[in-house]
């Protein structure tokens, strides 16, 4: 049976401490800041899931996210609010919420 991993309190907000399972809000969780880049969630704390990731960003109207990156899995968007243009293989995608 796998383990529970603690969640352990930081200053920016909860993190996963140790390996295991955990459940974590995205509000709940640690919130990182960087000058000239976007807010972003850190719902995997210091764990490496090989093939799985997960990223919340909030970005500004005209902020880009990054490019495009080959990824050996599958990689999905959600957009939760407002509208995205994902571009791929130089083809516009309309993302919206």
């Amino acid at each position: 049976m796998v383990p529970e991993a603690r969640l352990e309190q930081t200053e920016h907000g909860l993190v996963p401490a140790g390996e295991g399972w955990y459940v974590l809000n995205a509000r709940d969780a640690r919130w990182l800041h960087a000058a000239g880049r976007s807010a972003w969630c850190d719902l995997e704390g210091d764990q490496d899931f090989p093939q799985l990731g997960i990223n919340v960003q909030v970005l500004q109207p005209g902020e880009p996210m990054s490019m495009y990156h080959w990824e050996e899995d599958q990689e999905g968007f959600l957009v939760l609010a407002g509208e995205a243009l994902l571009i791929v293989e130089g083809e516009e995608r309309p993302l919206r919420q």
